[in-house]
Protein backbone atom coordinates (compact mmCIF):
# COMPACT_ATOMS: atom_id res chain seq x y z
CA UNK A 1 0.00 0.00 0.00
CA UNK A 2 1.36 3.55 -0.89
CA UNK A 3 2.14 5.71 2.13
CA UNK A 4 0.84 9.25 1.27
CA UNK A 5 1.20 12.31 3.95
CA UNK A 6 -2.11 13.52 3.55
CA UNK A 7 -5.77 11.79 3.08
CA UNK A 8 -6.97 11.42 -0.33
CA UNK A 9 -8.31 13.79 -2.02
CA UNK A 10 -12.31 14.13 -2.59
CA UNK A 11 -15.22 16.84 -3.23
CA UNK A 12 -16.14 17.59 0.55
CA UNK A 13 -19.84 18.20 0.93
CA UNK A 14 -22.19 18.46 4.25
CA UNK A 15 -24.81 16.47 2.68
CA UNK A 16 -26.24 14.35 0.13
CA UNK A 17 -25.97 15.40 -2.68
CA UNK A 18 -28.80 14.77 -5.69
CA UNK A 19 -29.48 14.51 -9.31
CA UNK A 20 -32.23 16.89 -9.75
CA UNK A 21 -33.61 15.05 -12.75
CA UNK A 22 -32.84 11.43 -10.99
CA UNK A 23 -33.17 11.43 -7.26
CA UNK A 24 -35.66 8.88 -4.94
CA UNK A 25 -39.00 10.28 -4.00
CA UNK A 26 -40.00 12.25 -0.99
CA UNK A 27 -41.59 10.32 1.70
CA UNK A 28 -45.05 11.69 2.16
CA UNK A 29 -45.36 13.23 5.37
CA UNK A 30 -47.06 11.60 8.42
CA UNK A 31 -49.65 14.36 9.38
CA UNK A 32 -48.97 13.51 13.55
CA UNK A 33 -46.79 15.01 15.89
CA UNK A 34 -45.30 13.48 19.20
CA UNK A 35 -46.65 14.24 22.03
CA UNK A 36 -43.63 15.62 24.05
CA UNK A 37 -43.82 18.89 25.75
CA UNK A 38 -41.09 21.70 25.34
CA UNK A 39 -38.75 22.28 28.30
CA UNK A 40 -38.58 25.74 29.92
CA UNK A 41 -35.62 25.01 31.92
CA UNK A 42 -31.84 25.91 30.43
CA UNK A 43 -29.95 22.50 29.95
CA UNK A 44 -33.37 20.36 29.80
CA UNK A 45 -34.13 19.34 26.55
CA UNK A 46 -37.47 17.49 25.13
CA UNK A 47 -37.77 14.58 22.89
CA UNK A 48 -35.69 12.51 25.12
CA UNK A 49 -35.81 7.98 24.38
CA UNK A 50 -39.88 7.93 24.92
CA UNK A 51 -40.27 10.61 21.65
CA UNK A 52 -42.89 8.62 19.35
CA UNK A 53 -40.64 10.39 16.39
CA UNK A 54 -37.42 8.75 17.82
CA UNK A 55 -38.97 5.29 18.51
CA UNK A 56 -39.81 5.60 14.83
CA UNK A 57 -36.61 6.68 13.39
CA UNK A 58 -37.85 10.17 12.40
CA UNK A 59 -36.54 13.30 12.94
CA UNK A 60 -38.50 16.04 14.99
CA UNK A 61 -39.46 19.18 12.18
CA UNK A 62 -40.76 22.72 12.97
CA UNK A 63 -40.27 25.67 14.51
CA UNK A 64 -42.58 28.49 15.07
CA UNK A 65 -39.61 31.36 14.92
CA UNK A 66 -38.99 30.36 11.31
CA UNK A 67 -41.16 32.20 8.54
CA UNK A 68 -43.40 29.96 7.21
CA UNK A 69 -42.80 27.38 9.58
CA UNK A 70 -46.07 26.63 10.92
CA UNK A 71 -46.77 26.08 6.59
CA UNK A 72 -44.24 23.01 7.13
CA UNK A 73 -46.11 19.66 6.06
CA UNK A 74 -43.34 17.99 7.68
CA UNK A 75 -44.02 19.57 10.96
CA UNK A 76 -44.37 16.76 13.69
CA UNK A 77 -42.89 18.47 16.88
CA UNK A 78 -44.05 21.30 18.87
CA UNK A 79 -41.10 21.83 21.28
CA UNK A 80 -39.16 23.68 18.58
CA UNK A 81 -35.32 24.60 19.94
CA UNK A 82 -35.36 22.71 23.10
CA UNK A 83 -36.17 19.41 20.88
CA UNK A 84 -33.07 17.25 21.37
CA UNK A 85 -34.28 14.85 18.40
CA UNK A 86 -32.98 17.09 15.23
CA UNK A 87 -29.23 16.01 15.29
CA UNK A 88 -28.70 15.19 11.53
CA UNK A 89 -30.27 18.10 10.22
CA UNK A 90 -28.46 20.66 12.10
CA UNK A 91 -25.31 18.55 12.24
CA UNK A 92 -24.81 18.07 15.53
CA UNK A 93 -21.72 15.65 15.26
CA UNK A 94 -18.81 14.74 17.09
CA UNK A 95 -15.80 16.23 16.29
CA UNK A 96 -13.48 13.59 14.24
CA UNK A 97 -10.55 13.77 12.16
CA UNK A 98 -9.19 11.08 9.55
CA UNK A 99 -5.63 9.25 10.82
CA UNK A 100 -3.47 6.59 9.49
CA UNK A 101 -5.12 3.35 10.96
CA UNK A 102 -1.57 0.47 10.57
CA UNK A 103 -2.89 -1.88 8.17
CA UNK A 104 -6.25 -0.06 6.98
CA UNK A 105 -4.79 2.69 5.86
CA UNK A 106 -6.60 5.99 6.78
CA UNK A 107 -9.20 5.86 9.77
CA UNK A 108 -11.15 7.81 11.58
CA UNK A 109 -10.22 9.37 14.94
CA UNK A 110 -12.86 10.96 17.84
CA UNK A 111 -10.84 13.80 18.81
CA UNK A 112 -12.93 14.48 22.22
CA UNK A 113 -14.14 11.05 22.66
CA UNK A 114 -17.56 9.96 22.57
CA UNK A 115 -20.34 8.31 24.83
CA UNK A 116 -22.33 5.50 23.91
CA UNK A 117 -25.77 6.65 22.20
CA UNK A 118 -24.09 9.67 20.82
CA UNK A 119 -24.92 10.86 16.98
CA UNK A 120 -21.03 10.77 15.13
CA UNK A 121 -21.36 11.47 11.59
CA UNK A 122 -23.46 11.39 8.80
CA UNK A 123 -22.30 9.03 5.68
CA UNK A 124 -23.03 11.50 2.83
CA UNK A 125 -22.13 11.52 -0.76
CA UNK A 126 -24.42 10.76 -4.30
CA UNK A 127 -27.20 9.52 -4.27
CA UNK A 128 -27.73 7.17 -7.50
CA UNK A 129 -29.46 4.70 -8.45
CA UNK A 130 -29.21 0.56 -9.05
CA UNK A 131 -28.16 1.15 -12.79
CA UNK A 132 -25.39 3.99 -11.96
CA UNK A 133 -24.57 1.75 -9.31
CA UNK A 134 -23.68 -1.14 -11.41
CA UNK A 135 -21.86 1.22 -14.18
CA UNK A 136 -19.76 2.52 -12.23
CA UNK A 137 -18.92 -0.05 -10.09
CA UNK A 138 -18.27 -1.81 -13.47
CA UNK A 139 -15.80 0.97 -14.82
CA UNK A 140 -14.10 1.00 -11.30
CA UNK A 141 -13.11 -2.17 -11.40
CA UNK A 142 -11.72 -2.38 -14.79
CA UNK A 143 -9.86 0.69 -14.57
CA UNK A 144 -9.07 -0.14 -10.91
CA UNK A 145 -8.71 -3.72 -10.16
CA UNK A 146 -6.65 -3.81 -7.63
CA UNK A 147 -8.06 -0.93 -5.58
CA UNK A 148 -10.04 -2.28 -2.83
CA UNK A 149 -11.91 0.23 -1.37
CA UNK A 150 -15.57 0.42 -1.46
CA UNK A 151 -17.80 3.58 -0.76
CA UNK A 152 -21.35 2.62 -1.96
CA UNK A 153 -24.07 2.11 0.78
CA UNK A 154 -27.14 0.96 0.22
CA UNK A 155 -29.54 3.89 1.55
CA UNK A 156 -33.06 2.83 0.55
CA UNK A 157 -34.58 0.52 -2.12
CA UNK A 158 -33.25 0.93 -5.27
CA UNK A 159 -30.86 3.98 -4.21
CA UNK A 160 -27.09 4.12 -2.80
CA UNK A 161 -24.62 6.46 -1.21
CA UNK A 162 -21.41 7.00 -3.39
CA UNK A 163 -18.94 8.62 -1.38
CA UNK A 164 -15.94 8.12 -3.40
CA UNK A 165 -15.80 11.22 -5.23
CA UNK A 166 -17.96 13.15 -3.37
CA UNK A 167 -18.48 12.83 0.35
CA UNK A 168 -17.75 13.96 3.55
CA UNK A 169 -15.17 12.63 6.33
CA UNK A 170 -17.10 9.73 7.42
CA UNK A 171 -15.91 7.89 4.42
CA UNK A 172 -12.78 7.47 6.29
CA UNK A 173 -14.59 4.89 8.94
CA UNK A 174 -13.02 1.54 9.16
CA UNK A 175 -14.66 -1.86 9.25
CA UNK A 176 -14.33 -3.76 12.08
CA UNK A 177 -16.79 -7.19 13.21
CA UNK A 178 -16.70 -5.72 17.02
CA UNK A 179 -17.81 -2.22 16.56
CA UNK A 180 -17.75 0.84 18.04
CA UNK A 181 -20.86 2.26 16.10
CA UNK A 182 -23.74 1.47 13.88
CA UNK A 183 -25.74 2.63 11.03
CA UNK A 184 -28.79 4.01 11.38
CA UNK A 185 -30.97 5.59 8.52
CA UNK A 186 -32.85 8.38 9.50
CA UNK A 187 -36.31 9.83 7.90
CA UNK A 188 -35.75 13.80 7.56
CA UNK A 189 -38.38 15.91 6.24
CA UNK A 190 -39.35 13.05 4.08
CA UNK A 191 -35.56 12.26 2.80
CA UNK A 192 -33.82 9.16 3.94
CA UNK A 193 -30.61 9.63 5.54
CA UNK A 194 -28.05 7.33 7.34
CA UNK A 195 -26.51 8.75 10.59
CA UNK A 196 -23.74 6.78 12.67
CA UNK A 197 -24.20 6.34 16.55
CA UNK A 198 -22.09 5.39 18.80
CA UNK A 199 -22.69 1.60 20.28
CA UNK A 200 -19.34 1.90 22.95
CA UNK A 201 -17.86 4.60 24.99
CA UNK A 202 -14.59 5.57 22.82
CA UNK A 203 -12.08 7.67 24.44
CA UNK A 204 -10.30 10.61 22.61
CA UNK A 205 -7.94 9.91 19.68
CA UNK A 206 -9.68 6.36 19.48
CA UNK A 207 -10.48 4.89 15.94
CA UNK A 208 -14.00 4.50 15.01
CA UNK A 209 -15.37 1.88 12.91
CA UNK A 210 -18.90 -0.29 12.61
CA UNK A 211 -19.12 -3.51 10.36
CA UNK A 212 -19.38 -2.85 7.14
CA UNK A 213 -21.70 -6.10 6.19
CA UNK A 214 -21.23 -6.27 2.78
CA UNK A 215 -23.74 -7.79 0.12
CA UNK A 216 -21.10 -9.33 -2.33
CA UNK A 217 -20.31 -13.07 -3.60
CA UNK A 218 -16.70 -11.93 -3.68
CA UNK A 219 -16.10 -12.42 -0.09
CA UNK A 220 -12.19 -13.23 -0.53
CA UNK A 221 -12.03 -10.23 -2.00
CA UNK A 222 -12.77 -8.26 1.02
CA UNK A 223 -10.45 -9.91 3.81
CA UNK A 224 -11.36 -8.57 7.08
CA UNK A 225 -8.12 -7.85 9.51
CA UNK A 226 -9.82 -6.01 12.19
CA UNK A 227 -8.01 -8.49 15.28
CA UNK A 228 -11.08 -8.96 17.13
CA UNK A 229 -11.88 -12.10 18.99
CA UNK A 230 -15.31 -12.78 16.92
CA UNK A 231 -13.50 -11.81 13.84
CA UNK A 232 -15.29 -13.64 10.14
CA UNK A 233 -12.07 -13.53 7.97
CA UNK A 234 -14.63 -11.25 5.35
CA UNK A 235 -16.20 -7.71 5.64
CA UNK A 236 -19.38 -9.86 3.76
CA UNK A 237 -22.23 -9.58 5.94
CA UNK A 238 -22.46 -12.85 8.26
CA UNK A 239 -25.61 -14.79 8.04
CA UNK A 240 -28.27 -14.61 11.51
CA UNK A 241 -31.20 -16.25 12.24
CA UNK A 242 -32.11 -19.51 12.76
CA UNK A 243 -31.13 -20.39 8.95
CA UNK A 244 -27.45 -20.15 9.79
CA UNK A 245 -25.42 -23.05 9.38
CA UNK A 246 -23.33 -24.45 12.49
CA UNK A 247 -19.91 -25.06 11.73
CA UNK A 248 -18.22 -27.64 13.06
CA UNK A 249 -14.93 -27.75 14.71
CA UNK A 250 -13.24 -28.89 11.59
CA UNK A 251 -14.04 -26.17 9.68
CA UNK A 252 -13.20 -23.85 12.36
CA UNK A 253 -10.29 -24.83 12.41
CA UNK A 254 -9.27 -24.84 8.57
CA UNK A 255 -11.01 -21.34 8.07
CA UNK A 256 -8.57 -20.41 11.12
CA UNK A 257 -5.30 -21.72 9.11
CA UNK A 258 -6.51 -19.91 6.37
CA UNK A 259 -6.75 -16.73 8.01
CA UNK A 260 -3.28 -17.30 9.41
CA UNK A 261 -1.88 -18.02 6.35
CA UNK A 262 -3.41 -14.86 4.79
CA UNK A 263 -2.37 -12.67 7.36
CA UNK A 264 1.33 -13.55 7.15
CA UNK A 265 1.11 -13.08 3.86
CA UNK A 266 -0.20 -9.75 4.31
CA UNK A 267 2.36 -8.56 6.68
CA UNK A 268 5.23 -10.39 4.11
CA UNK A 269 4.02 -8.12 1.75
CA UNK A 270 4.20 -4.70 3.85
CA UNK A 271 7.58 -6.14 4.97
CA UNK A 272 8.47 -6.68 1.29
CA UNK A 273 7.18 -3.18 0.30
CA UNK A 274 9.38 -1.28 3.04
CA UNK A 275 12.06 -2.24 1.28
CA UNK A 276 11.02 -1.47 -1.88
CA UNK A 277 10.32 1.82 -1.30
CA UNK A 278 13.84 1.87 -0.62
CA UNK A 279 14.96 1.55 -4.11
CA UNK A 280 12.41 3.63 -5.41
CA UNK A 281 14.33 6.58 -6.49
CA UNK A 282 16.43 6.43 -9.60
CA UNK A 283 19.65 7.97 -10.71
CA UNK A 284 18.34 10.27 -12.39
CA UNK A 285 15.69 12.89 -11.54
CA UNK A 286 12.20 11.97 -12.52
CA UNK A 287 11.24 12.73 -16.16
CA UNK A 288 15.02 13.14 -17.09
CA UNK A 289 15.37 10.99 -20.51
CA UNK A 290 18.49 8.67 -20.11
CA UNK A 291 21.73 9.84 -20.42
CA UNK A 292 20.50 13.10 -18.90
CA UNK A 293 23.11 15.55 -16.38
CA UNK A 294 19.92 15.97 -13.93
CA UNK A 295 20.97 13.61 -11.09
CA UNK A 296 19.38 13.29 -8.05
CA UNK A 297 22.84 13.21 -6.51
CA UNK A 298 22.67 16.98 -7.20
CA UNK A 299 20.30 17.95 -5.79
CA UNK A 300 17.29 19.99 -6.15
CA UNK A 301 18.28 23.26 -9.18
CA UNK A 302 18.02 26.71 -8.55
CA UNK A 303 15.17 26.42 -11.14
CA UNK A 304 13.20 24.49 -8.57
CA UNK A 305 13.16 26.60 -5.72
CA UNK A 306 10.69 29.02 -6.54
CA UNK A 307 8.31 26.13 -7.29
CA UNK A 308 8.87 24.35 -4.22
CA UNK A 309 8.59 27.28 -2.29
CA UNK A 310 5.21 28.46 -3.74
CA UNK A 311 3.60 24.64 -3.77
CA UNK A 312 4.93 24.18 -0.23
CA UNK A 313 6.61 21.07 -1.46
CA UNK A 314 9.62 21.38 1.18
CA UNK A 315 11.42 24.32 2.71
CA UNK A 316 14.53 24.41 0.59
CA UNK A 317 17.15 25.21 3.41
CA UNK A 318 16.30 21.88 4.30
CA UNK A 319 17.16 20.73 0.71
CA UNK A 320 20.63 17.96 1.28
CA UNK A 321 22.42 15.84 -1.26
CA UNK A 322 22.51 12.29 -1.89
CA UNK A 323 20.45 9.77 -3.83
CA UNK A 324 21.73 6.38 -1.77
CA UNK A 325 18.39 6.21 0.24
CA UNK A 326 19.19 2.41 1.50
CA UNK A 327 22.34 3.22 2.62
CA UNK A 328 21.26 6.47 4.23
CA UNK A 329 18.55 4.39 5.80
CA UNK A 330 20.84 1.52 7.50
CA UNK A 331 23.38 3.83 8.44
CA UNK A 332 20.56 5.53 10.62
CA UNK A 333 19.32 2.37 12.13
CA UNK A 334 23.10 1.48 13.00
CA UNK A 335 23.25 4.85 14.96
CA UNK A 336 19.83 4.25 16.66
CA UNK A 337 21.24 0.85 17.79
CA UNK A 338 24.46 2.31 18.87
CA UNK A 339 22.64 4.86 20.96
CA UNK A 340 20.48 2.11 22.22
CA UNK A 341 23.83 0.51 23.51
CA UNK A 342 25.28 3.16 24.61
CA UNK A 343 21.79 4.05 27.13
CA UNK A 344 22.36 0.51 28.42
CA UNK A 345 26.26 1.14 29.16
CA UNK A 346 25.20 4.36 30.81
CA UNK A 347 22.09 2.74 32.88
CA UNK A 348 24.86 -0.13 34.14
CA UNK A 349 27.62 2.25 35.04
CA UNK A 350 24.74 4.43 36.56
CA UNK A 351 23.70 1.12 38.89
CA UNK A 352 27.57 0.49 39.27
CA UNK A 353 28.13 4.00 41.19
CA UNK A 354 24.94 3.29 43.07
CA UNK A 355 26.23 -0.18 45.12
CA UNK A 356 29.93 1.45 45.64
CA UNK A 357 32.64 -0.86 45.44
CA UNK A 358 32.59 -4.68 45.48
CA UNK A 359 35.54 -6.35 47.03
CA UNK A 360 34.57 -10.17 44.91
CA UNK A 361 38.31 -11.99 46.28
CA UNK A 362 36.90 -11.34 50.20
CA UNK A 363 33.72 -12.63 49.21
CA UNK A 364 34.93 -16.12 47.31
CA UNK A 365 37.43 -16.21 50.60
CA UNK A 366 34.49 -16.30 52.64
Amino acid sequence: EPIQSKPPSYTHINTNRYNPKNKPKRHPPANESCKCKPSTEDGIFSCGDGCLNRLSYVECVGDKSLKNGEKNPYWNCNCGPSCSNRGVSKRQFAKCRPMREHGKGWGLITVNGVKKGDLVQEYCGEIIDEKTKEERLLAWSRDHPNDPNFYVMHLEPGWYIDAREVANIARFINHSCDPNCKLVPVNVAGFTRVSIVCIKDVEPGGYLSYDYQFDTRHDEKFTCRCGSTNCRGTMKGGKTGSTAQKKTKKQLLAEAKARVQRDKKFLQSIADSEKHRLHLTGVLVPGEREGGSELVAGGPREKYRRAAQEGAVFLWRNARLGADFSSRYWRRMARMKNKSKRRERENLAALSRKLGNVDIFSLLRA
